[in-house]
């Protein structure tokens, strides 16, 4: 885990905003809960998912109603995979972070967990959801908003901001988690070492 200091909080901001696009939330496919699409008379806070027209993404969509998917809840580091972890586990308890601790593997505020409960949950109809690369995060970042749906017209709407965790990826000799800034020009929290997230799928008709 890298935490940025003031000069990696500026750095992040300018490249974020480097990264803006042409606005794509119309072209957006919105999916319930059960993974069905919705049209466009459906309520903007019916989407649970939104496929990424750019890049076939399928995207969690945040909450703000104090539920599993809460917008304001905050993860420590944790994958006790060795085949993606890098060679650091990260870690886990019971006091770091702020999330739904009662939906959780052991009552702990971890990335790990959160993925097993929504996976377990089969969010959309799919049981593969993933922390994002970095390059994933910051293409959808001008498209984040703290906003509720349908406020200001983002592909992906409740976006709380802060620091949002990536995948463990390797970056020279040494593999590690990076944070995101979202939205761009956001004034962040610091917490304990935890962080926002949030889940991505692939797109299965890119293949492997």
């Amino acid at each position: 885990m890298r935490v940025p200091n003031a000069r990696g909080r500026l750095a992040a901001a300018v490249v974020l905003l480097l990264c803006a696009a042409q606005p794509r939330a119309a072209d957006a496919q919105r999916l319930d809960a059960t993974g069905r699409p919705l049209d466009a008379t459906a309520a903007p806070s019916a989407a649970a998912c939104v496929v990424d027209p750019a890049s076939g993404l399928t995207w969690e969509v945040k909450t703000r109603d104090g539920g599993l998917r809460d917008m304001r809840w905050t993860y420590t580091p944790y994958d006790s995979d060795p085949e993606t972890n890098g060679g650091f586990v990260g870690y886990r308890d019971t006091t770091s972070g702020d999330c739904v601790r009662d939906a959780l593997p052991g009552r702990s505020c971890n990335t790990e967990a959160y993925i097993t409960a929504i996976n377990e949950r089969r969010l959309c109809g799919f049981d593969d959801w993933r922390l994002p690369a970095t390059a994933e995060l910051m293409a959808v970042a001008a498209h984040t908003s703290s906003a509720p749906p349908g406020a200001d017209g983002a592909m992906l709407p409740n976006i709380g901001e802060g620091w949002y965790w990536t995948g463990v990826e390797r970056f020279g000799v040494a593999a590690f988690s990076r944070v995101v800034l979202l939205p761009p020009a956001a004034q962040p929290s610091f917490y304990d070492g935890s962080y926002l997230l949030i889940l991505v799928r692939d797109d299965p008709a890119a293949g492997p």
